[in-house]
């Protein structure tokens, strides 16, 4: 079992509720945090760890970059 910190966030990037919660692996932790979020940005911290937020997956993209020089 793993203590984590879920925090629901605000528009504005500011913590709307911070709750303590113990889960039995990063997967569960994240799972509860977006039942608790109803849709709203969210962060999950193991320790000093963000092991997973809302915003921090980089978008995907339909091509790969040109490397060619012009």
């Amino acid at each position: 079992m793993h203590e984590y910190e879920i925090r629901i966030l605000q528009p504005d990037g500011r913590s709307a509720l911070i709750t303590p919660e113990i889960h039995l692996n990063d997967h569960s932790a994240v799972r509860s945090a977006r039942r608790l979020a109803h849709g709203m940005r969210i962060e999950v911290w193991r320790g000093m760890e963000c092991i997973y937020g809302s915003d921090t997956a980089p978008p995907p993209t339909s091509r790969p970059p040109d490397h060619s020089a012009a």
